[in-house]
């Protein structure tokens, strides 16, 4: 089992929004991290003398902000790809920012859902509607806790369908 997969179960284990969107931030810049040599001249050398020292831990290339900016920039991913990899930086910084970790129910994570191009597609705008249903029925006919196990289950699958549509890109 690869380090991502092993980082993908770790998912189910988050008991909030900000250990969820650390551990997402964590996959979203190794599968970055692992994709990017691939865009590079395929010569050994090359590799050797030029790509790694830019992936190792101290070089330039270290965070996923920098890293998706150098795909986009390459046309290796879409402009669409890009915002959503910055929007899932933008949380994780928010949400570091917070005194108190965020809940899955919490609005910000809410808002981070409704922003992300990855969910608002034709095919799989339904994650939102289900979403939106919970939220704004009455509380009497579900449990807060049935909703952000939703709004999890939806930023898993969200997660995943971004590594998946990276992968697709870049391939």
């Amino acid at each position: 089992m690869s380090h991502i997969e092993n980082l993908l179960d770790k998912l189910e284990e988050c008991d909030n929004a900000t250990s969820f969107l650390q551990v997402s931030n964590k996959i979203l810049n190794l599968k970055l991290k692992a994709l990017l040599p691939d865009v590079f001249v395929q010569d050994e050398l090359v590799r050797e003398y030029a790509v790694e020292p830019l992936l190792k831990e101290e070089g330039p290339l270290v965070t996923t902000d920098v890293v998706s900016k150098l795909m986009l920039a390459m046309g290796k991913i879409s402009l669409q790809t890009y915002a959503d990899i910055g929007l899932y930086n933008q949380v994780l910084d928010y949400t570091l920012s917070q005194p108190e970790k965020l809940e899955f129910g919490d609005e910000t994570i809410y808002d981070f859902l409704k922003h992300q191009t990855i969910l608002s597609s034709q095919q799989d705008s339904f994650y939102l509607e289900s979403i939106d249903q919970l939220r704004f029925s009455s509380f009497e006919s579900f449990s807060q806790m049935r909703y952000e196990s939703l709004i999890k289950t939806v930023m898993k699958l969200s997660c995943e369908m971004l590594l998946k549509r990276i992968e697709e890109e870049i391939a």
